[in-house]
């Protein structure tokens, strides 16, 4: 129960989560949901002559989307709907800003997903599981509509390590 499946025209791309994590983030001055989900680079289930084999690993991302939780706790029995992959939202300084709450990483490059449907539930092991389905314009750039997606995971803990992060320049 841990995979991302994208329902392409041509093929289905089945990939294996590697990482996920899930958190309720204090932002500013409102809890957010942070979600983060890597595949790994198996391909070998994948025939030879298959477009997966150009997008060999990908991530998702939820961030900075505004929840009524107080902990991943309480997101069990939960369905969140998030339509639209960013928002218009105003700064600290009363500027508008663009924040992204939903994106793909393929391919260094980034992909808004929408019609995001998500439902959080317990298994019987006690381990927060997510069910994801969405939509994301196609990364293979082999048609001009989005690609369903379902993501189907489990928030096991596991390690991070210093290559999970993007470098963080520090002071001189």
């Amino acid at each position: 129960m841990k995979t991302i499946k994208f329902f392409h025209s041509e093929e289905t791309f089945n990939y294996q989560i590697e990482k996920a994590l899930c958190k309720v983030v204090f932002q500013g001055n409102k809890k957010c949901l942070l979600v983060e989900i890597h595949s790994n680079d198996d391909l070998e289930q994948v025939e030879g002559d298959s477009l997966q084999n150009d997008y060999p690993q990908l991530s998702l991302f939820i961030d900075d989307f505004p929840l009524e939780v107080e902990s991943v706790e309480e997101l069990n029995g939960k369905k969140v709907s998030i339509p639209y992959g960013f928002a218009e939202e105003e700064d600290e300084e009363g500027e508008t800003v663009e924040v992204y709450y939903t994106t793909l990483n393929v391919s260094e490059e980034d992909y808004e997903t929408v019609n995001n449907e998500l439902t959080f539930s317990v298994n019987d092991k006690g381990i927060l599981t997510l069910n994801w389905k969405g939509e994301v314009q196609d990364f293979t750039e082999e048609s001009e509509g989005d690609i369903p997606f379902e993501v189907e995971c489990t928030f096991e803990e596991f390690e991070f390590n210093e290559d999970d992060f993007e470098e963080i320049a520090q002071p001189k």
